[in-house]
């Protein structure tokens, strides 16, 4: 059924799966940590998931789910308003403590699958597993830490005037996750569709299309493929004042307010 989640009977070597959280350990505590930190997968597939069944089993002692693979999005809709954060492998998600009632606010939260993702389940038996590793839990405590400095950056990037301008720079804070360099630019392996371009920077989704337009005319931002981006050198150089970004205008965005 759409949005049900399996979890799986096999377990994941986490370390193995994410070795940066063992950095930092000694050599013959990585070995023993490694055989310890075992998490059971939890698999899931587009378009959405519903992770109310998982909220009703966590309990206090749980650290998290980590994502292993994938690509999703947790969209909140206040109102008429929508607005969404992008999850990838590395992240750090609890869905159980940011999602509940907000009776009488007109607000529901959904979560959407782009790319089939691995969670790991890093529940209570987990965290006593490697609680004898102190290091590992900072380490996923960092992790929170960086997601939310990395929010309020990409909000600062919604106040932006210009969707042009946003856009860019949204793309180079991918570029630096998700980005390969290559002679052109920087390419961007994402599969975002204009709609969810929109959420992501705060704009409607007409007015994506054409700055997206304007900045594959000006060669500064291209869409190789569905899933491809290039984010071009000439766009990298523009970066330092992304305020004076502003490709040049043609006819059919002179409705375009904001671009």
């Amino acid at each position: 059924m759409e949005g049900e989640f399996e979890l799986t009977g096999r377990g994941v070597a986490v370390l193995d799966a994410d070795p940066d959280l063992a950095s930092g350990l000694e050599p013959d505590d990585q070995q023993q940590a490694r055989r310890r930190a075992v998490a059971a997968v939890i698999d899931l597939e587009p378009p959405a998931w519903r992770p109310e069944g998982l909220s009703a089993i966590a309990n206090d002692g749980w650290l998290g789910l980590l994502m292993l693979e994938g690509l999703m999005i947790r969209r909140v809709t206040v109102g008429k308003r929508v607005a969404c954060e992008l999850f990838g492998p590395g992240d750090l998600i609890r869905p159980w403590d940011t999602d509940g009632e907000y009776d009488p606010l007109p607000i529901s939260v959904q979560w959407l699958v782009l790319r089939s993702a691995r969670l790991a389940v890093l529940d209570t038996a987990f965290a006593l597993r490697i609680a004898r590793w102190p290091a590992i839990t900072s380490r996923l405590m960092a992790r929170v830490a960086q997601r939310a400095r990395y929010f309020a950056l990409t909000q600062a990037v919604t106040h932006l005037p210009r969707v042009t301008s946003r856009l860019l720079i949204f793309f180079w804070l991918l570029a630096e996750r998700w980005g390969r360099v290559g002679p052109d630019g920087i390419q961007v392996r994402l599969p975002l569709t204009h709609e969810v371009l929109a959420m992501l920077v705060g704009a409607h989704r007409p007015t994506v299309t054409v700055a997206l337009q304007r900045l594959a005319r000006a060669e500064l931002l291209l869409r190789e493929r569905p899933d491809r981006w290039l984010l071009t050198r000439s766009a990298i150089d523009s970066l330092a004042e992304p305020e004076s970004i502003e490709p040049g205008r043609s006819m059919d965005t002179r409705s375009a307010p904001g671009l």
